[in-house]
């Protein structure tokens, strides 16, 4: 479960249900994901998969084949930036942007989608700046100690600042 920035084509609007939720999507296309399903099925199937269970199939261990609506499509150009969180398969929580620069402005005025959903406001330059370098966050942390407890999330920056103005 985390934030991640995702790579999406240009002005990529994802898809949304019928009630204008956005659906969980993997982060992967469709025809990449199966294609190495197959794979390792036929490694299976051969007896050289390098993880091979006897007395499994192999879709007891790997899981089922790849489902189409889980997956975004076959993107040439994928090169502007989006931030997701992964908690379900992956929904966006952040327009995208052409460059991380764009991305870290946005972020400091106006923070992710929750945070403007809870009036949470926008987060420290530092911390925006952090995140987007890395790419990456758990979503939320709790440090908890007898005599306090800390929420972490990606807003608040790296993991090793915690508890540092304290």
């Amino acid at each position: 479960m985390s934030r991640e920035i995702r790579r999406v084509p240009a002005n990529w609007e994802h898809p949304k249900n019928e009630y204008g939720n956005y659906l969980p999507l993997l982060d992967n296309d469709f025809d990449t994901a199966a294609k190495k399903w197959d794979f390792d099925y036929e490694l299976w199937e051969k007896g050289e998969h390098p993880d091979q269970e006897k007395n499994r199939e192999f879709w007891e261990y790997w899981g089922n084949p790849p489902q189409r609506e889980l997956y975004h499509p076959k993107w040439d150009n994928a090169d502007w930036y989006q931030v997701y969180e992964t908690v379900s398969e992956g929904t966006p929580v952040t327009p995208p942007f052409a460059t991380k620069d764009a991305l870290i402005d946005y972020l400091v005025i106006n923070g992710d989608f929750w945070d403007q959903q809870r009036g949470s406001g926008g987060w420290d330059r530092r911390n925006a700046e952090s995140f987007v370098a890395d790419e990456w966050s758990p979503s939320l942390m709790v440090f908890k100690s007898p005599e306090k407890t800390i929420i972490h999330a990606p807003r608040d920056g790296r993991i090793e600042e915690v508890g540092k103005d304290d």
